[in-house]
């Protein structure tokens, strides 16, 4: 490394030129060149640039099935245990980065929104070669996914072989990316920005690469119209060393940047001549252990030390340099930290070592280089979308705002636009229709039914809303900052939005985060919805009995009249229940199926049925859905926007005790239940007992089965006692009993014994029942066990037939 003492800061700035500044033109006028070639013969071209290049013969350019079927047993155990970690850390970062809808009145009657848009197709670079980056693969294709980018293609150069690293393809698997091509350096860039027969033209160009790959993305961007992350050229660190720093760790993490390639730039900063000499003994004798100290060797040559006055300058010369990487190799780091304005990414305090931020901490690695830190952020999950606006004006909203519109419009001289205002005020004020378009029902699915209250307010804006995340000082939501009474510390706020819990779980379930609203038991959402939906003592629900009561009930707390469609005696749907409920006014409809307290599903088709029909909200609960053998209503969200799905931890999952329901909807509708839910609702004991719920989910299928087993093989004892008249089918982890005796003196007997089921004589349709849950096997043998005492000794006068 070459040694400056105190430079003045007027030589700064020559003494943080980048290595591959110099060689810009030739670069550029090579890419220009290259691009050329791709333009006017597109796969030959990059196969023969591959051959010149890469030195790498090939027979295809697109990655074949089976070579991805090859790749995984070549990696070893230990490497993709390491990769599955390092994916979710990675995941754990960026899901957190999700932003809630938009939505803003602007004044009363305009609406205005904001959406995010994944974009539509993304190209990924991963640099290869001799020492293929699979790390760039994980931080560039796991935001992408969690941004829902519909196609996702991947160019990475060949090895001599024409074989594409087994690492990078099973880390593509994992990702569930299929599209993979054999092509590196700007002729990559290219092929992604111009498309060729095998290699698509993408919307958006991701990646980190040499100083060719960075004047090529400059080139697609400026001249053929596709987007890039930034300038992520040649990699470069910064470090920041006083007298506190450990020269064995800074010499590292320099040596850890130079072994990136030759044109890799790093560059020391000290107030302490000791330190920098120590840090190149250290560079010395750590250099001669490396396998690529060649490499490493060649980039030291253009790095430098600076010894500068204090703190303060190093961070003024950093901020001026503004580099990809920064390490502050201080005591008083978190202090230093306040003052970077432009780096990529920082790591702090002499535990961080760079490495880290490179593969698994959970941020990205793929970051501005060459001083563009001054100007972009490194790669996000914002990075793989669109933020659309949007806006609706009521009528109101058009009064409101049209004279504000017309006057600024004649200002500007720009007459169509007052007049597209004013002809729609004159159509308003002479009652004309505005325009012929599409149904009520359908361009406006929510018209009417959310509460003009609920449309009006502010939701309220926790600390948590606010800043997200944890700082080293957080004074901002009045916790106890001394921590908490008992053994665990849960002195802080939970996060509001549970985000990590829907990320995890619209996996599970195949929807999207912003479909999913969590809740303090499925209760919360009922109550939610009835809040949203119905003004008190003017509106009303449905409900089907025999039902779940916590619909009823929900009503009656908020003076909302309650509608019953009462089921069939097989417990189904009335036949003309669609075309009752299309004539109803009601705002809700509550479906519940598996029913409780019988059991069975519901008709799918009757369903369809009233969802076609019904103006209202139809809420389907399927807290039970994990025991029956039907696929669930969320796959069907996207054709009805006013379907919602309820479903539970309390059953198949067993976390009653946690109280933590789920409600599936449209983004827009789940948008409304965040807006009116309590600030925090859902617990941090609960969200990370329900985390590791979902980690373990693979034993949900046991569990399932064994249940379902059990349920079996009660179905086929109880009948078989003399006091059992009829056991009701079942899609749910309990049975549904009609006894030929007086089941109120079975439900007493049963409970003399210890054994506590459920008496619904007084539901309708179910006179003489009891609800009996499906227990452990010893369970299940002492209720039949119980059962055929109590009938031998019930009293003559009871045991009668009904």
């Amino acid at each position: 490394m070459q040694v400056y003492s105190y430079p003045d800061s007027s030589r700064w700035a020559a003494l943080q030129q980048r290595p591959a500044a110099a060689e810009a033109p030739q670069v550029a006028a090579r890419v220009r060149e290259i691009f050329g070639q791709v333009r006017e013969r597109g796969d030959a071209a990059l196969i023969a640039l591959a051959a010149e290049l890469d030195k790498a013969t090939l027979q295809h350019l697109l990655v074949s099935e089976a070579e991805f079927t090859a790749a995984v047993a070549q990696v070893p155990a230990a490497l993709q245990a390491a990769i599955r970690q390092a994916k979710t850390n990675i995941e754990t970062f960026h899901i957190a980065q999700r932003e809630p809808e938009l939505r803003v009145e602007t004044m009363p009657g305009v609406a205005c929104s904001r959406r995010a848009v994944p974009v539509q197709r993304v190209g990924l670079y991963v640099p290869g070669g001799s020492a293929p980056l699979f790390s760039t693969l994980l931080m560039l294709g796991v935001p992408a996914r969690l941004a829902g980018c519909p196609e996702v293609v991947v160019c990475t150069p060949p090895q001599a072989d024409g074989s594409v690293s087994p690492v990078i393809l099973f880390v593509a698997q994992l990702l569930g990316i299929d599209k993979v091509v054999k092509v590196g350096g700007a002729q990559a860039i290219a092929a992604l920005a111009l498309g060729t027969a095998s290699v698509p033209a993408v919307d958006k160009i991701f990646g980190p690469g040499n100083r060719y790959v960075t004047a090529a993305k400059q080139l697609a961007a400026a001249e053929f119209g596709v987007a890039i992350d930034m300038p992520a050229g040649p990699s470069e660190v910064l470090v920041i060393a006083d007298t506190s720093a450990n020269p064995a760790f800074v010499a590292a993490d320099l040596l850890s940047q130079a072994e990136h390639g030759p044109d890799s730039q790093v560059v020391l900063l000290s107030d302490s001549e000791a330190v920098i000499a120590q840090v190149q003994a250290e560079l010395e004798q750590q250099l001669a252990t490396l396998p690529r100290r060649d490499v490493a060797a060649q980039a030291l040559v253009n790095s430098r030390a600076v010894l500068l006055q204090d703190s303060a300058t190093m961070l003024a010369f950093s901020n001026q340099y503004a580099p990809e990487h920064l390490i502050l190799a201080t005591d008083n780091a978190d202090a230093l930290a306040t003052q970077v304005t432009n780096a990529g990414s920082v790591f702090l305090g002499h535990l961080t070592p760079e490495a880290v931020g490179d593969y698994a901490s959970g941020t990205n690695h793929t970051l501005p280089t060459g001083g563009y830190a001054r100007q972009y952020s490194g790669v996000s999950l914002d990075s793989f979308v669109k933020k659309i606006t949007f806006q609706r004006l009521s009528p109101v909203g058009l009064q409101s705002l049209g004279r504000v519109v017309e006057t600024m419009a004649e200002a500007e001289g720009l007459a169509a636009h007052a007049r597209a205002v004013t002809l729609r005020l004159a159509a308003m004020a002479s009652s004309l229709p505005v325009a012929a378009g599409p149904q009520t029902d359908v361009a406006h699915p929510y018209a009417g039914l959310i509460r003009p209250s609920v449309e009006r307010m502010q939701p309220y804006s926790s600390a948590r809303d606010e800043f997200e995340g944890m700082a080293p000082v957080m004074l901002d939501a009045n916790e106890n900052s001394l921590g908490s009474v008992g053994p665990d510390d849960f002195s802080r706020y939970p996060d509001p939005h549970q985000r990590a819990i829907k990320a995890d779980l619209a996996q599970l379930k195949g929807v999207t985060p912003e479909n999913i609203f969590l809740g303090n038991g499925s209760d919360e959402a009922i109550d939610l919805l009835v809040r949203l939906t119905c003004t008190p003592g003017q509106d009303s629900i449905v409900v089907c009995p025999p039902t779940y009561g916590m619909y009823e009930v929900a009503a009656n707390l908020n003076d909302v009249r309650v509608e019953q469609l009462p089921l069939t005696p097989d417990f189904q749907l009335a036949a003309n229940a669609a075309q009752l409920l299309a004539a109803s006014s009601a705002k809700l409809v509550f479906l519940c199926s598996p029913n409780n307290p019988t059991g069975n599903l519901l008709a799918q088709d009757a369903i369809e049925a009233i969802l076609r029909s019904f103006k209202g909200f139809v809420v389907v609960d399927e807290a039970y859905a994990d025991f029956a053998m039907s696929p669930s209503w969320t796959t069907r969200l996207p054709e009805f926007p006013r379907l919602v799905v309820l479903q539970t931890f309390s059953k198949a999952w067993g976390l009653a005790g946690l109280r933590l329901g789920v409600a599936y909807g449209s983004p827009e509708l789940i948008a409304y239940l965040n807006k009116i839910k309590p600030p925090y609702n859902i617990s941090a004991a609960t969200q990370q007992h329900a985390l590791a719920a979902l980690a373990a989910a693979p034993q949900l299928p046991e569990m399932q089965a064994e249940l379902l087993n059990s349920r079996r093989w009660l179905a086929e004892q109880l009948p078989l006692l003399p006091i059992v008249e009829h056991v009701f089918p079942s899609d749910a982890n309990f049975l549904l009993v009609r006894f030929n005796v007086d089941a109120t003196a079975v439900y007493d007997q049963l409970r003399a014994r210890g054994i506590v089921v459920r008496n619904r004589t007084t539901q309708p349709g179910c006179a003489g029942s009891l609800r009996l849950t499906v227990g452990t096997t010893d369970e299940n043998a002492q209720l039949l066990q119980a059962l055929t005492e109590i009938g031998a000794e019930l009293p003559t006068e009871v045991a009668t037939s009904r």
